[in-house]
């Protein structure tokens, strides 16, 4: 097979990273091409080392792009195109109607229609709805990463027939290299502070280190909610007294006003010793091996993949049981525990609680995650890709 990757930009997002780890595995047996408008972003270049085949159309806008890669599609010949997110899929399915070449369109949503765009302006939750409700009709597959997502697609396409759900696949594996604390990135926001215990270092270790390490992975937006966590955390301290906790957010700062908003609250309540912003890391799998405990506080998800990483490095998971993946990931509870969104008190009992006493075993937890292994995914996807062509 022939297959196109069409992306607008390779940046660091979940859509990003599936279609890599898909590209990764088909590649062996099928020739494949990223397209994307532009030849820049973290993951362009992650295209460039591994040699996976790359074009871009050097335009500034997606729906620039139309005629471009029209020409694409009728140059390559692709048997198959894998698209992702509402403005890219709009635009990948009136070019492919445009070439004289016929393809398969398979387009992707990795994020739920309703919560994701809630917050968006009314024109921008117009334009979506009007995108997945008429443009995706002309697919010829609408890809959820979870069963959540599709549901939200369903009623709005109005042919089930034509949607399904396949989970994104994990990245890492339990045998990925040892924690070294001289390998990991700063903190992007200066703090380190003095514990009780001794110097706090910016990689959230203390002297002797007899500390629970808590992490969190994901960009400071308001939909990780990590104010939620950061009550939590206080809840812990004053009224479980529980000081042995060091918890370490991983990912950059995305929304500067939710980042100021976080920052006012640990000064407010002298949670500075326990909190630690270390920015985005592209060696964050160091920090699931050190982790204790993994912690998801989203207000909505689109799948979770942070979920299965800790998962897959045996770390216990509490997490959120937003819309939508975690709950299809932890299978309601059994891989770790659920708890409402927003509700602080809840998640501090579950943190402390699965700390003392996880959920399942560490060996059912990398059971858990090999089920969405790269080569299981992609494999998916390969079967959907044959059944079409």
């Amino acid at each position: 097979m022939r297959i196109i990757f069409r992306i607008s930009y390779m940046g660091f997002g979940g859509a990003e990273q599936v279609f890599l780890s898909v590209a990764r595995t088909l590649m062996h047996e099928h020739e494949v091409l990223f397209v994307t408008d532009r030849s820049d972003g973290s993951s362009y270049t992650t295209l460039l080392h591994e040699n996976i085949p790359v074009r871009s159309l050097d335009v500034k806008r997606t729906f620039m792009s139309l005629v471009r890669f029209k020409r694409v599609i009728d140059d390559f010949k692709p048997d198959v195109i894998l698209s992702a997110y509402p403005d890219t899929n709009a635009a990948c399915l009136l070019s492919a109607s445009m070439a004289r070449h016929p393809a398969k369109v398979v387009v992707s949503e990795h994020a739920s229609i309703i919560e994701h765009f809630q917050h968006k302006p009314a024109l921008t939750r117009l334009k979506v709805r009007l995108i997945v409700q008429w443009l995706y009709r002309l697919a010829d597959q609408v890809v959820a990463v979870s069963e959540g997502v599709m549901n939200d697609i369903v009623p709005l396409v109005k042919r089930a027939d034509k949607c399904c759900f396949i989970h994104n696949p994990v990245r890492f594996n339990q045998a990925a290299p040892a924690f070294d604390s001289q390998q990991v990135q700063q903190p992007d926001d200066g703090l380190q502070r003095e514990t009780d215990e001794g110097t706090l270092a910016a990689t959230g270790c203390v002297t002797n280190c007899v500390t629970k390490t808590i992490l969190a992975v994901g960009r400071v937006t308001p939909q990780k909610d990590y104010m939620t966590l950061l009550r939590a955390v206080r809840d812990l301290i004053e009224t479980q007294h529980q000081h042995d906790i060091q918890v370490m957010i991983v990912g950059g700062t995305h929304d500067k006003a939710e980042m100021s908003r976080l920052t006012e609250y640990i000064d407010q309540h002298q949670l500075q010793s326990y909190i630690t912003f270390v920015g985005f890391s592209e060696q964050v799998e160091r920090y699931y091996a050190q982790a204790d405990l993994f912690v998801l506080s989203s207000a909505w998800e689109g799948f979770g993949n942070v979920i299965v990483e800790a998962l897959a490095f045996g770390v216990p998971v509490v997490s959120t049981d937003c819309r939508s993946g975690p709950a299809e990931i932890l299978q309601g509870g059994q891989f770790g525990r659920l708890v409402s969104v927003g509700d602080s008190s809840a998640l501090a009992k579950a943190m402390s609680d699965e700390l003392a006493t996880p959920s399942c075993s560490r060996a059912a937890r990398l059971a858990r995650a090999a089920q969405f292994s790269e080569r299981e995914v992609s494999e998916r996807y390969k079967t959907l890709f044959e059944a079409l062509v």
